[in-house]
Order: C-alpha cells, then structure tokens, then sequence
C-alpha cells in the first residue's frame, strides 16, 4: 500500500526499509543538492506547501514505524550509499574490488553520479583495468 506521506520541514525523519534493514534519515538527507540521486529525486518532491514523499503510512505497526520507504536492494550495500549521502566527497570507500563493484551498481540504480565516479577512480587505482580509466583524473 503505497501513499504519499505528507512533511512539513525538511527536518522530518522518515524510514527507509532496504533489504530487510531500517535506515532512519531525515528528508534533508535525502535530498541534498551535492549528493542527491535521480531515485530519490523522484520519491521525494519538495514545493512550498509541502514535502511529498512516496512510501507507506501504516496506522497500526508492531514496532510503531509510521513512515516508511520501501526499496528492493541490498541493505548491507545501502550503508555505503547513505553514508555518501550524509558525507558526500568525505565518504570513506573499502578497499575491496568486490563490494566497490556491487556499489557502481547501486550507485547506477540511485542515479548518483558523483558517488559512481568517485568509485570507479578507486577501482581504477586499485586495479589498473582500462575500464575504470575514463573517469580518473590527475588531480584527485
């Protein structure tokens, strides 16, 4: 049963169900200009009335979560993302190839370019592979 919650501030804290996992967040996490992706962008609608979200309001729930967003993705790998959306550039990455290819692929999914690039010039730097190569620079 999917609604649109209602919030008043960008202060509002919301959950986001992931894999089985519970993220609490405020909206302004979500929707920070330097780190926002497209999929958030899109379930979350800010106007000067209100801020809409796309989620579930359950009236009755056994753990009295309210508000929540549910997302079909790997919750283990979510706490990279949101981690990125709450740091931006001062996210930490892990060294392994592994899980920095399985977050490409959630940056892919929640559109955030930014994140995608910083993982790919960290897999380039681990690897070497020419596919990563395009989007490191000499600066970083």
């Amino acid at each position: 049963m999917v609604n649109e919650l209602s919030f008043n501030c960008e202060d509002a804290w919301l959950n986001l169900f992931v894999g089985g996992d519970l993220y609490p967040v405020q909206v302004k996490t979500l929707m920070n200009p330097a780190t926002c992706g497209t999929y958030f962008r899109d379930v979350v609608k800010v106007s000067d009335a209100a801020i809409k979200v796309r989620g579930c309001h359950w009236e009755t729930s056994p753990n009295h979560i309210k508000y929540r967003v549910d997302i079909d993705r790997d919750g283990v790998l979510f706490r990279h993302v949101l981690q990125y959306l709450r740091n931006g550039k001062l996210t930490s990455l892990p060294d392994d190839t592994f899980t920095l290819e399985a977050l490409v692929a959630e940056a892919d999914f929640f559109g955030i370019e930014k994140y995608r690039e910083m993982l790919k010039k960290k897999l380039w730097k681990l690897t070497g592979k020419r596919q990563y190569y395009a989007c490191y620079e000499d600066s970083d």
